[in-house]
């Protein structure tokens, strides 16, 4: 929001460039039980699940937050097919509370903070709900390997052992259960083909953010009510150095083809950024960008008009221009990559489990089933057949438009291995989905993350900075000439210097564990 002159950027949308959205990765213990509210894709083939008969579980009821695009009028229709479905499998109901993004961080902020008891939220490494905070806070229930092998055997058959350490905390234990999905991340443009048609764009010749000045100016002079970059807080980021590998939220990174791996600070890459942030204040005096970028929290709520000729996706993922499609009120959309593909661990969505949860080990098989069943996952995603969806073959179903239920987040749910597939997806969208992920360059960087509790008052101090700087430089609201400096230095003063000393030392120990 902005107050007089500042603008500032909600917290969640600060590490926003770590985000994997996302598509689903490789299953083969999904149930094949079939229902009436809900038919079983043929995208994978499995087994049940093994739990405890549910005659032999006494009744429970569970809360389950995550967030999400607006459902529909049909939420309660569709928890109700939801809860038929779970009490026939664990003798448990869920009491589903969809929230919408811009709202989930303080919601669940507020609860944890007064002690309401939840059963399951959705969380991520370092957007909403991110994980080691809430770690920190003694908010989040361990996940035991005892309290996995019993009741969530068959969903972490699905993750490979070579990703598990992702999910590991600052402490080594785990405290939450991966969505396991793409795990890659490829930055792209996301262009109405409308318009790469109209202006014969080539595609092929943009490879960085400055071969897309031409096209912006036609679509500025030439499309009325049309907005040629769209940009919000949760979006900013279209800056890529096809050197530089991210090493941590705190901003700890290197060179790729340093083999010293010598960390460039924060301070470091903004003042690498100067130029972009001058292109960026340039394509905001012209009218290139929304004008409330800095303002507007969720880029969806603009781009879903149609009228966004540009945007950012962070992950690319293949079949991703469907969703891209339904994002863009309708219209066809394409990739243009914009950045290598490089692994980022599966910690990027997860469901976590309360401390506050009286029934942890129910919620825990809860978590299973969503990750396994394809039967729940698709009912909970997609509504119910016949009413919300049409049922075109054993793979494809196609969305009833306005048909009161449309959440549009199957990456929150669960495996999306297990979907129905829609529109322009290929039926080898998940072997695609594989590959990218087993192809993807690991970074040396993987697993490290760091240790903040002797840096916890000074992360909080520079986040406030972050909050008044960050997102208007991004978007070009204001002028680096004048706002640069300014920043740097109250970043100084807020114990930058101290976050990327303690940052620093814990990289170079990092290192020498790993023999590099």
């Amino acid at each position: 929001m902005i107050k007089g002159k500042k603008m500032y950027l909600s917290s969640a949308a600060i590490m926003l460039l770590s985000l994997s959205v996302l598509a689903g990765c490789k299953t083969d213990t999904a149930s094949e039980t079939s229902s009436p509210a809900a038919t079983t894709p043929a995208t994978t083939t499995s087994a049940t699940p093994a739990t405890p008969a549910p005659s032999t579980l006494p009744e429970v009821k569970l809360t389950f937050y995550y967030p999400s695009n607006p459902p529909g009028k049909d939420q309660a229709l569709v928890n109700e097919e939801v809860n038929k479905y779970v009490k026939s499998k664990i003798n448990a109901t869920v009491d589903l509370k969809p929230l919408s993004f811009d709202e989930y961080d303080p919601k669940l902020n507020t609860i944890m903070a007064s002690g309401e008891a939840f059963d399951v939220a959705w969380g991520s490494k370092y957007w909403l709900l991110s994980y080691q905070p809430n770690i920190d806070k003694g908010a989040l229930l361990e996940l035991t390997d005892a309290m996995i092998s019993k009741n969530a055997a068959a969903a972490r058959k699905n993750i490979p052992d070579k990703f598990w350490p992702d999910m590991k905390a600052t402490d080594g234990k785990v405290y939450g259960f991966p969505v396991y999905q793409i795990a890659a991340k490829t930055k792209s443009l996301v262009i109405q083909k409308q318009f790469v048609d109209k202006y014969k764009l080539d595609v092929n010749s943009i490879k960085t953010y400055k071969d897309l000045e031409p096209f912006l100016k036609s679509i500025k002079d030439n499309e009325k009510d049309v907005i040629p970059f769209g940009m919000a807080q949760n979006s900013w980021g279209l800056y890529t150095d096809p050197n530089l590998v991210a090493a941590d939220g705190l901003a700890v990174a290197y060179k790729k083809d340093d083999k010293t791996y010598t960390s460039i600070t924060k301070i470091q890459q903004l003042q690498n950024k100067k130029d972009f942030f001058t292109t960026m204040h340039k394509w905001s005096l012209a009218g290139y960008i929304n004008e409330d970028a800095p303002l507007l929290k969720n880029i969806t709520d603009l781009k879903k008009k149609g009228k966004v000729a540009v945007s950012l996706e962070f992950t690319t993922k293949p079949g991703g221009e469907v969703d891209e499609m339904a994002n863009n009120g309708g219209n066809a959309v394409v990739y243009v990559p914009i950045s290598d593909s490089y692994f980022t661990g599966v910690a990027s969505a997860m469901q976590v489990i309360s401390k506050t949860s009286k029934n942890p080990e129910r919620a825990l098989m809860f978590i299973n089933l969503l990750n396994t069943d394809k039967v729940l996952y698709n009912l909970i995603s997609n509504g119910l057949e016949g009413k919300h969806y049409t049922k075109k073959d054993d793979k494809y179903i196609e969305p009833i438009k306005d048909s009161g239920y449309a959440p549009n987040v199957d990456w929150v749910f669960g495996n999306q291995f297990n979907a129905f597939l829609k529109g322009a997806q290929t039926p080898d969208v998940w072997d695609k989905t594989i590959k990218l992920n087993e192809s993807a360059m690991v970074p040396a960087s993987y697993g490290f993350d760091v240790n903040r509790d002797t840096i916890k008052s000074e992360v909080a101090n520079v986040t406030a900075v972050d909050n008044e700087f960050q997102v208007a430089l991004e978007t070009g609201a204001v002028d680096p000439a004048d706002q640069l400096q300014k920043y740097i230095d109250k970043l100084k003063a807020a114990g930058q210097d101290k976050i990327d000393a303690e940052t620093t030392k814990q990289w170079q120990a990092f290192l020498k564990a790993k023999g590099l």
